[in-house]
Formats: C-alpha cells, sequence, structure tokens
C-alpha cells in the first residue's frame, strides 16, 4: 500500500488533519486499532476556540448538528459553595461558550469528514513499528490487521496522531513519561441528572470530579486520582469506590443522587507525557501523542485540532517543495510550541497547586470574592485568550468590556 501521508490514529487530531489534507488533493491513508463509532474515556468537552478551527474544516454546524451541549462557563467546588466562570468574548470570532458532545459521536463525524473529503480509512489496523530507509529516513509503516496480517505501507510522511500512548512516538523514540503527575480517570455516563449551562469540578484532597451535560441529555462523570489511589478499591466494586469519593462532594452527590448510570466504569491513564520533538524526517508526531498533561479544563480536543491545522499546513508545503521540508516542519514546531507551549506550563502548575488544599481553598475563596477573577481563569482556561494576552493593556480593556 502507498500514501503521501499516513496518519496513525483516527482521533480529533488525525481526522483533522486528514480532512485537512485530503481536501487538499493529498492522498491520505488513516489507520486505526479501533473500528468507529468507539468509546473514548474522556471529559467531552470542546472548549470555545474549537468552534473557529471547525469552522476552517468547513464544519460551522457540526456542534448543532450532532446535538451537542452548550457550557457557557464553569462552576468550581472545594466544599458546599461554587466559584461561578463564565466564557468572555474577547474576540469576534469565538463565542462566549463551549460544548459537551461524546467523544464516541464527535470523533466519528469527524472521521466522516475526513473519508468525505477522500481519505482512506482502516480500521482495526494496528501500528507495529516505522520503517526506515538507509539514511534513517521515515517511508512508512508496518501495520497489523484485525486478522493478524502485517502490512507494509510506503508514505512520503508518516504522521502520529495515536493519542497519550502512542505507538508511533515511542517507535521513534521520541516519547518520555513525566513521573511526577500519575494520574488516571474513571470515566461513565448518567442518564436523569438536571442539565446545566456550566461544567462542573468538584475538588478532592487527592483528586477531582469534573463532569457535564453531553448531547442527548447524558451527562459525563470523570473521577481523576493519583495511580496509588486506584489500588485502594479493596473488595468494593467501582460504583462503591466512586460513591466513596462522593462523600467529599456533597453536592455533586446529590446531582447524582435520583441518576442512573448506563455505561460501564472505563478507565484511562497515566496522563503526563512529554516528546523530545515532534518531527523527525519523514515522520510527525501531532495531538496529545506530542505531548500531554491533563489540563484538567478541558483544553484537549483545542489542543489536538489547533496542532493538526498546523501540522497540515507544514504538510502540504513540504509535500509541494520538498527542498522545503526541513523548513516547514520547523514552522510547525515553532507554531505549535507557541500556541501550546504555555498552556501545558499552566496546566502543570495547576496539577501541582492541585495538591495542596490550603492552596485550592485560598484560590477558590478568591474566585468566589471575585467574580470577574473566576471569569478571567475560565477564559484563559476556555482557550478563548492566550496567557500571553495577559501582558496587553488592550486586552484589558477589552476584557473589561465584556463583564456587563
Amino acid at each position: 500500500m502507498r500514501a503521501d501521508v499516513l496518519v496513525i490514529g483516527a482521533g480529533p487530531a488525525g481526522s483533522a488533519l486528514a480532512r485537512q489534507l485530503a481536501a487538499a488533493g493529498v492522498h491520505v491513508l488513516v489507520a486505526d486499532r479501533k473500528s468507529f463509532p468507539r468509546d473514548k474515556p474522556c471529559g467531552e468537552f470542546l472548549s470555545p476556540q474549537c468552534q473557529p478551527l471547525l469552522e476552517e474544516l468547513e464544519l460551522k454546524d457540526l456542534m448543532t448538528e450532532l446535538g451537542a451541549h452548550r457550557v457557557d462557563g464553569m462552576r468550581l467546588y472545594d466544599g458546599e459553595r461554587p466559584a461561578l466562570g463564565r466564557f468572555r468574548a474577547v474576540c469576534e470570532a469565538v463565542a462566549p461558550h463551549g460544548f459537551g458532545v461524546r467523544r464516541a459521536v464527535f470523533d466519528h463525524a469527524l472521521l466522516q469528514a475526513a473519508e468525505r473529503a477522500g481519505a482512506t480509512f482502516l480500521a482495526r489496523h494496528t501500528c507495529d513499528d516505522v520503517l526506515r530507509d538507509g539514511h534513517g529516513r521515515v517511508v512508512g509503516a508496518r501495520l497489523r490487521d484485525a486478522d493478524g496480517r502485517s502490512i507494509e505501507v510506503a508514505a512520503r510522511f508518516v504522521v502520529g496522531a495515536d493519542g497519550v500512548h502512542s505507538r508511533v512516538a515511542r517507535a521513534l523514540g521520541l516519547q518520555r513519561q513525566d513521573t511526577w503527575l500519575r494520574q488516571f480517570a474513571l470515566v461513565a455516563h448518567y442518564r436523569g441528572v438536571q442539565p446545566e449551562a456550566t461544567a462542573e469540578v468538584h475538588l478532592l484532597r487527592c483528586g477531582f470530579f469534573a463532569a457535564t451535560t453531553v448531547d442527548e441529555g447524558l451527562f459525563g462523570v470523570n473521577l481523576v486520582l493519583p495511580q496509588d489511589r486506584l489500588r485502594e478499591r479493596s473488595g468494593v466494586d467501582w460504583d462503591g469506590f466512586v460513591a466513596r469519593h462522593l462523600d467529599a462532594a456533597p453536592r455533586f452527590a446529590e446531582r447524582l443522587a435520583e441518576a442512573g448510570r448506563i455505561t460501564p466504569w472505563r478507565g484511562v491513564g497515566p496522563f503526563a507525557f512529554s516528546t523530545r520533538r515532534q518531527t523527525v524526517p519523514g515522520a510527525a508526531l501531532v495531538g496529545d501523542a506530542a505531548g500531554y498533561v491533563d489540563p484538567l479544563t478541558g483544553e484537549g480536543i483545542y489542543f489536538a485540532l489547533f496542532s493538526a491545522r498546523a501540522l497540515g499546513r507544514a504538510l502540504l508545503l513540504a509535500l509541494a517543495e520538498p527542498a522545503r521540508e526541513t523548513a516547514a516542519m520547523a514552522g510547525y514546531c515553532r507554531e505549535r510550541r507557541r500556541e501550546i507551549a504555555p498552556r501545558l506550563r499552566v496546566a502543570r502548575i495547576l496539577q501541582r497547586g492541585l495538591r495542596s488544599p490550603w492552596v485550592v481553598h485560598r484560590v477558590l475563596a478568591a474566585l468566589r470574592r471575585w467574580p470577574s477573577l473566576a471569569d478571567l481563569a475560565v477564559t484563559l482556561s476556555g482557550d478563548s485568550a492566550h496567557p500571553r494576552e495577559l501582558w496587553r493593556p488592550s486586552f484589558w480593556r477589552q476584557f473589561a468590556g465584556t463583564g456587563s
């Protein structure tokens, strides 16, 4: 098999990249170890900045078509009383709201959009290794289909878009785990929870619940804990394990009291990975495969869509003008670093701060006391504004003007 670009992984980053390239006439193969639609344990929140990126993919009405739930802000709890933050419209191109939608629904829709643009999907194909020529350049990958048969795919570029446990990143020798944050999540959907206009986070001494209403009126629940806490299940089922932690989140327990869990508890993690670099000759990493720290505030899909757009532009240039490949790939890394790296640093600071109950209590007390500060925190976490904007006086004037 041959392709211009072989994308390993059909999540948001892989499918968005495939659609962009296929729409430009590039021969794209997308391989994933699962068939679609497939369940994906995740926070299932799209931050406000995702909508402009979907519009660039000619998917302006996708959230409406999928019945996504509008999310106007976030409630943060460290007990009974919340700090409420609203998304502010600090940029005309970005609406002051995000969306809640199941990943099984969203990811499948993106993949179908890529196929409509001309990409070919290889379901239940696992990447075993990358192929290199005599000079060390990546020239394809060895896949294994659902029947266990080995298939070699020759490609001008191979893209690893296969998530935090990326086989491509490992095959390229680029991935390393950040051992300081060994967190895992339990994820399930409930029916019968009253929809709210905001997402919610209930902070615990050793982790947090994060939840939001999604499409079809379902309620997505995540319990995020350090790995050693998951080992303390000791004789109870997962519902009993979750119930123990609900005792420390009384308002959330009330929300779930009359609801029914309709999907099994599923686990995912650990979350913290980084990469030494994101490109090598003939290959690149995108989305979570390029590095991930659980951001708590739902930026993961934005990171995926943004980096897919940046890599797509670089690949189109490299395919059209091979002599400019090095500069094109360097441009991708530079754009990704400029946009995403500061947000990942903030995520790391946030995750470390969550380990101190005193810090959590003080910060939430301040957010409750000053609602505009809570709006600022949520707006920044929702990607409507980049942290570097804080240094611009015009940003503060504009932010103040959106508070009415």
